[in-house]
């Protein structure tokens, strides 16, 4: 597992692994996402310092993404695991060492995650990579519509 810059020439797979329905469960990206919007994002990302994201590969297959946005001294995690690599401890594997990129290239003092209450492969990876449960910032959000409750997370360095 590597954690590389995303290109334009991801886009197209990005856009496409968002439609899927088992990613849809759980992604706040839209099912209508089309390359050219990912394509503008990737290209945006270095002008962006609060922002960073990364293409997660393993053995030269693209399997997901990770990001975070900082706000105020908080870095705010995401990541994507596409269905085809699941169960293979990717997932995991690439937020622990997004993290430690984090702590190495930034100074938050705390790193939060939220993922929906009933998305539990995503709540074990969280606590795997060191995450704690946050019950005091479990939250209903609006996402794509829909009211999603979600269940919060957080790391202190």
């Amino acid at each position: 597992m590597r954690l590389r810059e995303w290109t334009e020439a991801d886009a197209a797979w990005y856009a496409e692994t968002t439609r899927d329905p088992e990613v849809q469960r759980y992604t706040t990206d839209p099912p209508t996402i089309t390359a050219d919007q990912v394509a503008a994002a990737i290209a945006a990302l270095p002008a962006n310092p609060s922002t960073a994201s990364f293409c997660i590969e393993d053995g030269g297959e693209r399997c997901g993404n990770v990001a975070v946005d900082f706000t105020g001294g908080v870095g705010h995690v995401s990541y994507l695991v596409a269905a085809p690599a699941r169960g293979r401890g990717l997932a995991t594997e690439a937020l622990t060492a997004f993290v430690a990129w984090i702590l190495t290239h930034h100074a938050p003092a705390e790193l939060r995650l939220w993922t929906h209450r009933d998305n539990t492969g995503s709540r074990k990876v969280a606590e795997r990579a060191g995450f704690v449960r946050d019950p005091a910032r479990d939250e209903d959000r609006e996402i794509k519509g829909e009211i999603w409750p979600t269940v919060a997370y957080h790391l202190v360095p």
